[in-house]
């Protein structure tokens, strides 16, 4: 059966603790992707997340459209997400593992996408070990660092509980034996739909691994 990692993009809420306790329920390490400027609304919600065990990941400052800025801003909207992420860890007192990013909308910058990887490289961040996963895109996009995903539920265009079961079922990769790379959002999700998507993967016979695994050495 599927080994998911599980990854949350537009982190951290205001129902974040809810949903660490959710997690902690079902046993479950996930990879918080964090936007700079939700960390400055919520940075103790996140210092919990580290400090139960989880990974926090930078998803830029403001979750804007790579293709729509410049490369010297999308550069900008990465340090001050560093920063942020990296009192979010001495806050914890835990070392920070890794340092890892995921675009925002999955968007790489279009034809600047090349500097953006630059960007990217020049600052340290690891890509997922494509080794690890059976998926056509990471041979694709060889060598980019940042994390994109295998199954993504589009949780954001549903609103409620059967929307999100029937989403769910329709994902084929979840019936495979494969590692696979989950999609699901913080931001946008009440709590009661954050375990209603884990109680779904649960029925589904889906185990979980911890996100830290799969970073590149």
């Amino acid at each position: 059966m599927t080994t998911a990692y599980l990854t949350v993009d537009d982190a951290p809420s205001a129902t974040l603790p809810e949903k660490l306790a959710v997690l902690d329920d079902y046993g479950v390490t996930a990879l918080f992707l964090c936007e700079g400027r939700r960390l400055a609304d919520h940075a103790d919600h996140a210092r919990q997340a580290v400090e139960a065990g989880h990974l926090l990941g930078n998803h830029a400052y403001d979750h804007n459209h790579a293709s729509d800025i410049a490369v010297e801003e999308f550069a900008d909207e990465v340090d001050r997400t560093e920063a942020a992420i990296d009192e979010v860890y001495a806050d914890a007192g835990v070392e920070r593992p890794t340092k890892v990013f995921r675009f925002p909308f999955g968007d790489k910058g279009g034809d600047r996408a090349a500097k953006f990887q630059t960007v990217l490289a020049e600052r340290g961040f690891r890509p997922p070990n494509a080794e690890l996963i059976d998926y056509d895109f990471w041979a694709e996009q060889a060598g980019d660092r940042d994390w994109f995903w295998t199954v993504d539920v589009e949780d954001y265009n549903v609103d409620t509980k059967a929307g999100l079961a029937e989403n769910v079922a329709e994902a084929d990769r979840l019936d495979g034996d494969s590692n696979d790379i989950l999609l699901f959002h913080d931001g946008g999700n009440a709590p009661e739909q954050f375990e209603h998507y884990l109680h779904l993967l649960d029925e589904r016979g889906v185990t979980f691994g911890d996100p830290l695994e799969l970073a590149d050495d």
